[in-house]
């Protein structure tokens, strides 16, 4: 009985961790062993890709609401946040006005 938990387990988070590189865009074989500290990385690289969609979309809006020449075309900003479970990442963020 035990076994079959721990398999659904394992495909459960086979499944999820494909999803989630599928959705990121990455092609790296899931790592046969410790598939929950690799998915909590994947997880990680997801918030962060998030977290540069926000603070582009924020300068963005910035720019439009702000008086033209107010705010500069090109921001850059380091952010060092915990962005899922484990340590926190330093994320180089910029951000280019068209």
């Amino acid at each position: 009985m035990k076994n079959d938990f721990t398999a659904g387990a394992s495909s459960s988070l086979k499944a999820t961790a494909t999803e989630v590189m599928a959705f990121l865009g990455h092609h790296d074989p899931s790592p046969t062993d410790n598939l929950r500290d690799f998915l909590y990385d994947k997880l990680g690289d997801l918030a962060i890709k998030w977290y540069r969609k926000g603070f582009n979309r924020g300068h963005r809006e910035s720019h439009r609401m702000a008086a033209k020449g107010k705010v500069p075309k090109t921001l850059r900003y380091d952010a060092t946040r915990q962005f899922f479970t484990g340590g926190k990442r330093t994320v180089h963020l910029k951000s280019v006005l068209p």
